[in-house]
């Protein structure tokens, strides 16, 4: 009888939090896309995003950096990714798991 009592009060006390809460105000609706592209397009005039477009290419030797794999760091990256992939080539090559699946792949 008491387990009957205690399931019933679990159930019954379970949504009171839920139910103890206060309605706030909705928030707004979100807007739709097509509507937040035709106001995106009325602000910025269709002159003005042409001319901002087909400006001239920017001079990258202007940067004055180089290629990251010209780097010491880009040149110690590419290392490590061979030496991984050469230490991968070499452990699949030298398996030592003999399993009636495997023997049949050789």
């Amino acid at each position: 009888m008491a387990r009957v009592l205690l399931l019933a009060l679990a159930v019954a006390a379970a949504p009171m939090p839920a139910l103890a809460g206060e309605t706030g105000p909705t928030a707004a609706p979100a807007p739709v896309l097509k509507d937040a592209i035709a106001k995106a397009a009325a602000a910025v005039p269709l002159a003005k995003a042409r001319a901002q477009s087909g400006a001239a290419p920017v001079d990258k030797s202007e940067l004055g950096s180089k290629s990251f794999f010209k780097k010491p760091a880009g040149i110690i990256a590419l290392v490590v990714v061979a030496a991984g992939g050469a230490y991968m080539a070499y452990s699949m090559k030298q398996d030592r798991i003999h399993s009636v699946v495997r023997a049949g792949q050789k």
